[in-house]
């Protein structure tokens, strides 16, 4: 199952918005066949191995670190492809998220006369944390990731941003851009940076990504990155339901960029709407890039699934622009909690990965 494990990351950039499944056949105590998922549309990994097994899967045993499907989509049920090969034993690190799902593969292969053996191991649960927490709650997840001084600033006193950091955390972001599927930031940053917002230099399978900007105002410029390549890949703009003109919104949409009106509150836009028509779109996990204010909401709303701080060896001054615009904090005990995951040197940089503390987490911590 290890090796599973390993096999599926292969497609950590570039399944997106499909899970992350490795799997393994053994026969005698010897591998006779490996296969990863690739992409959306294209093989899955259970049938990947087998195929590379050829004959050999018969009689064998099928490591999988997901529960293999067995319905119809782009591809036909891993199912019967295991059936076909005559394994004689299935083991999957855990059952498939989707309630209507959940567990149907294992019953059925069961039912077939294979041995099956569900591990339910955390491992695969954080592997795929993206899919399963899209699976369950339909909406995206939302990873924020934010580059900043070591004083807590994402740009100086005139409002420059580039570079904050170096090279190498700015590739990891690009990385992170195609994990994810999907680039969110405000109106400020796509107008005052100019943003494209793609994965690059990852490769040729990497997975086409969906800006989405927050433009309350209906502002973002027609001569900009985002629009001029909204042919290309897709450009998903929120604005206020009165935003702008009629005019103004339609030639964006001729321009192929989308325009969703969308609810406000507080005088803010809607984020639980925002993610919740994401999700309507099958998109499965947002990176949220900027600026602060909007990352503030996020955190504030209680929305943020997880967190990337690049800390940069700077230091910009009080003048600075905070990390976390919006959050307004009276007191400490009002404070988002979080957890500290990873801490690792990225070129010259600093990378911090942390999670929101749940309810469950602060009891334990408490006991």
């Amino acid at each position: 199952m290890q090796r599973a494990r390993e096999l599926a990351e292969h497609g950590r950039y570039t399944t997106a918005p499909n899970p992350l499944v490795g799997a393994v056949v053994v026969r005698d105590g010897v591998v006779v066949g490996e296969g990863w998922h690739t992409r959306a549309g294209g093989e899955h990994a259970e049938v990947a191995a087998l195929e590379s097994s050829g004959s050999a899967a018969q009689g064998a045993e099928l490591y999988v670190t997901l529960e293999p499907c067995n319905h119809y989509g782009k591809t036909p049920p891993c199912t019967d492809a295991i059936l076909r090969a005559g394994v004689v034993r299935v083991v999957t690190g855990q059952l498939d998220p989707n309630p209507r799902m959940r567990g149907r593969s294992v019953d059925l292969l069961r039912e077939a006369g294979i041995e099956v053996e569900v591990l339910n191991d955390a491992d695969f649960e954080k592997q795929n944390e993206q899919f399963l927490h899209f699976m369950r709650t339909g909406r995206p997840f939302v990873h924020i990731k934010l580059a900043t001084s070591l004083d807590g600033k994402i740009a100086a006193s005139n409002g420059e941003s580039k570079w904050v950091t170096g090279e190498a955390a700015r590739c990891r972001a690009h990385l992170l851009r195609a994990e994810a599927g999907a680039v969110l930031v405000g109106a400020e940053t796509a107008r005052v940076d100019d943003p494209l917002l793609t994965p690059r230099d990852i490769s040729e399978e990497a997975p086409m990504v969906t800006r989405v900007v927050l433009d309350p105002h209906l502002t973002l410029p027609f001569d900009g990155q985002l629009v001029g390549t909204a042919y290309i890949d897709p450009v998903v703009v929120f604005a206020k339901e009165d935003a702008g003109s009629k005019d103004r919104a339609d030639e964006l949409r001729e321009r192929a960029v989308e325009v969703v009106p969308a609810p406000v509150v507080d005088g803010k836009l809607d984020l639980i709407f925002v993610l919740e028509e994401l999700g309507r779109r099958g998109i499965r996990g947002v990176l949220v890039e900027g600026g602060g204010e909007t990352a503030g909401r996020f955190v504030g709303w209680g929305l943020a699934d997880k967190l990337t701080l690049f800390y940069a060896p700077k230091v910009l001054g009080a003048e600075g622009v905070p990390l976390t615009g919006s959050l307004k904090v009276v007191g400490m005990s009002e404070a988002p909690r979080l957890r500290v995951e990873t801490v690792e040197k990225v070129g010259e940089d600093i990378a911090v990965t942390l999670y929101p503390l749940k309810e469950d987490d602060l009891v334990h911590r408490a006991s």
